[in-house]
């Protein structure tokens, strides 16, 4: 699908890239604008004279016509799936949403020492949750020991979350690593 995908892409660049040198050329030069208008006039003579040439475009018009509909279709159908996750059960399809998914940054910011803020971003892909964390962290404790648990952590949650076994692995970010001030200190004694 990726393949195709890329197919109608390009397709896309390509007419949009040839509307666009036609409406440049037409209103910048004058003389381009006459031989545009030869050429249509030229092709539209060969239209009136010729069945094979009307059935052909008729054709490729079809096509590019159902192109533009599966290139909507496509869109339409990839936001979906990237939205929600679907677990199946006996009763029927599930549907989580995503952003509950991502609530798993309440939940580790409490359950890690270390975490000053995290914010969560899940997407549901073919192969799997792609799960990236951006987090600060105070200076006290080392950044791979920290970000190690957060990464557990995350497994553990979405895991339980959603019942499943799939693998998961968790891209964690660090934006920041802060002191930790004598107040945030006291507060989390």
């Amino acid at each position: 699908m990726k393949i195709f995908n890329r197919i109608l892409i390009g397709i896309n660049i390509l007419f949009f890239l040839i509307a666009g040198l036609f409406g440049a050329s037409i209103s910048i030069n004058q003389d381009a604008n006459k031989w545009w208008v030869s050429i249509v006039q030229t092709m539209a003579d060969y239209l009136n004279q010729s069945m094979i040439a009307r059935i052909t475009v008729l054709i490729i018009s079809l096509i590019l016509i159902l192109i533009a509909i599966l290139t909507v279709i496509g869109n339409i159908e990839n936001r979906r799936a990237e939205r929600t996750v679907v677990l199946q059960s006996p009763h029927g399809d599930i549907m989580v949403s995503l952003s509950a998914i991502e609530d798993f940054s309440r939940i580790v910011k409490n359950e890690v020492k270390g975490v000053k803020e995290i914010k969560g971003k899940v997407l549901s892909k073919r192969k799997g949750l792609d799960v990236t964390a951006k987090v600060t962290l105070y200076s006290d404790r080392a950044v791979a020991d920290v970000t190690q648990e957060v990464q557990e952590a995350i497994i553990r949650y979405i895991q339980y979350t959603l019942g499943i076994d799939a693998v998961i692995k968790p891209k964690i970010i660090v934006n920041k690593v802060v002191y930790k001030s004598p107040e945030e200190e006291k507060k989390n004694e």
